[in-house]
């Protein structure tokens, strides 16, 4: 294996207090602890899993810079780099481009397995500190969920990954192949699998834990005032990273036509057993309602994380040199560079009958959070709106980045359901929610002599999606959809499922709207063009990609882009809507 860089030393924060609220996530991480000898106390099994988030802070906006740009979105300014001009253009050798690098991905594998490792050794050496605690499951399998998120998306951005368990400081020689294997994006969706469904090393990756609990725990009972909460929230969920691991193999199993209802089916059931848990009294975690209008700005304009949509986010804090570079990029207020921008035809789309129904008459409120005006340039606002009374000054670049939120949950539900042909619950989801009218919900749940099409529409279902919760008290924020929460017109679902060629094709026009509506939802968060590679492979049609990428550029680009685009990289070997970083065994 050849590569021409080597990933930095692993660095791992030390020396914190466990129950100072001050020293969350201490930014000098330069005392890093010593090799092998580092673990030795339940003190340092909480500090190094610090290290393990340093680096996810250090990656946190890198794939909103690689996937947007590339993406329908966004385009450089006069002032951007050439680096950044580059992944715009599709230039087929990225070689010496610091955003197409993924070292700083694989910094953070090699702090997950490190940390691993650590605590494994741990347990062999002072097994009786082990056995005092009830947490030492929950801190491996905590890691190994990093490392999946880790490999995701990787994964999702190369179209391939360097894949490795060993605890190594760094990687300068990879021709030992019994260590490093390079994976295929399907590979890699498979290997990731194994970890969700398997463990590792005997150790499950679904349990859960407390940080509060266990280090701070006079604040159980008042989480706002623990640091500590953000050590839960940064650790992604298991949940969601099954579903998104579900999807992509069902994507692939699509593409040959061979059988992927299970892994659609299992998405379905447990998204909707996490969104219906989400349903405590009259708050509405997680959800789209009536109160999401007014809201949905402050998903992103708040210092922290908002907590009725955040299931895990990034944090920063910028008084502790915490940061990321969304600011720089994307506002012009000095001393950031405003390097990138929303293309017209892309801010345009909030407003476009034809692309989205209804906005004409409501407007959709999702494009003026993400989309304003600062003098003659239009921005990204969804992390600096001018004039925040929440984040005032234009170098607070501490903005924190949603690995998982409500929206996602409800975008992979309604996938699983097109996809396990339930379309009446899908268009459900979509768009104008749960109703309380013969043959919804209500019904099924208590008619047990209910259609048996219908039943299997709403299985998994409840009445707290509905104006009813399930203990008989009125649901005051009813589940209004994905678009009708904002007024939005219904998009009409495909229904027709009587040859299997027209099954495919009510499907892919499912997806397709929902492909559409990615682009709505999700501007500028690195999520809409993995969602389009996904449908490209699931459909052997990368014009999926194109269709919606290259009317933001001027004619004979976009010919150039949508060329790349349908074709094959000359130095990866790979689709061209992939980043191209050679990693190929020579």
């Amino acid at each position: 294996m050849k590569l021409k860089y080597f990933l930095s030393s692993l660095l791992l924060a030390g020396g914190l207090c466990m129950t100072s609220c001050d020293d969350f996530f201490d930014p000098e991480t330069e005392d890093s602890l010593n090799g092998d000898k580092y673990m030795s106390s339940l003190t340092e099994m909480s500090t190094g899993y610090l290290g393990v988030l340093t680096k996810m802070q250090a990656v946190g906006d890198k794939a909103i810079y690689l996937t947007d740009t590339r993406g329908d979105l966004l385009e450089p300014t006069e002032q951007s780099t050439n680096q950044l001009i580059a992944l715009y253009n599709y230039d087929d050798d990225l070689s010496g481009n610091s955003y197409a690098d993924p070292a700083p991905y694989y910094d953070l594998v090699i702090a997950c397995n490190d940390y691993i490792a650590k605590l494994l050794s741990f347990k062999k050496e002072y097994p009786e500190i082990v056995a005092e605690t009830k947490y030492f499951e929950g801190l491996i399998a905590s890691a190994l969920r990093v490392k999946v998120w880790t490999y995701l998306t990787i994964a999702e951005i190369y179209g391939q990954a360097l894949w490795f368990n060993d605890p190594i400081l760094k990687i300068e020689d990879l021709t030992d192949t019994n260590k490093f294997n390079l994976l295929s994006l399907e590979q890699t969706i498979d290997a990731c699998i194994d970890i969700m469904e398997n463990g590792y090393e005997g150790y499950a990756a679904d349990v859960t834990f407390s940080w509060i609990e266990w280090l701070d725990p006079s604040n159980v009972s008042n989480i706002a005032n623990s640091a500590y909460r953000y050590w839960d929230t940064m650790t992604p969920p298991y949940a969601g990273l099954q579903a998104k691991c579900y999807l992509w193999k069902g994507a692939f199993l699509d593409s040959r036509g061979e059988m992927a209802s299970h892994y659609y089916a299992a998405v379905a059931h447990n998204m909707l057993a996490e969104l219906d848990y989400s349903f405590t009294g009259n708050i509405r975690y997680w959800s789209r309602t009536a109160y999401t209008t007014s809201h949905f700005a402050s998903f992103w304009d708040y210092s922290n994380p908002y907590g009725e949509e955040c299931i895990s986010a990034i944090i920063y804090d910028y008084t502790k040199s915490q940061t990321n570079q969304i600011l720089k990029h994307f506002s012009d207020e000095y001393p950031n560079k405003y390097w990138l921008r929303p293309a017209e035809v892309s801010r345009l789309r909030w407003t476009e009958e034809s692309f989205n129904p209804g906005s004409s008459a409501t407007g959709d409120n999702r494009g003026k959070v993400s989309v304003k005006q600062h003098g003659a340039n239009y921005y990204i606002a969804k992390y600096r709106p001018v004039g925040s009374s929440q984040r005032v000054n234009p170098y607070q670049d501490d903005c924190h980045i949603y690995t998982f939120r409500g929206g996602d949950y409800l975008f992979m539900l309604y996938e699983a359901l097109n996809h396990s042909q339930r379309f009446v619950a899908a268009s459900g989801i979509l768009n104008n929610g749960v109703n309380t009218s013969a043959g919804s919900i209500v019904e099924v749940v208590t008619n047990d002599s209910c259609d048996v099409a219908l039943r299997h529409e709403w299985e998994g279902f409840t009445h707290n999606w509905t104006a009813n919760f399930a203990n008989g008290s009125v649901n005051k924020y009813p589940y209004n959809g994905i678009r009708g929460c904002f007024g939005l017109a219904a998009c009409t679902l495909k229904t027709d499922v009587s040859t299997p060629e027209k099954t495919v094709a009510t499907m892919q026009h499912n997806d397709s709207i929902l492909a559409n509506e990615f682009m709505l939802e999700f501007a500028a968060e690195g999520k809409v063009y993995p969602a389009l590679i996904r449908n490209a492979i699931r459909y052997n049609d990368p014009t999926i990609i194109s269709s919606r990428v290259t009317p933001k550029y001027e004619a004979a680009k976009a010919s150039e882009v949508e060329a790349k685009i349908l074709g094959v990289n000359p130095i990866t070997g790979l689709p061209g809507y992939f980043v191209p970083w050679d990693l190929r065994i020579r």
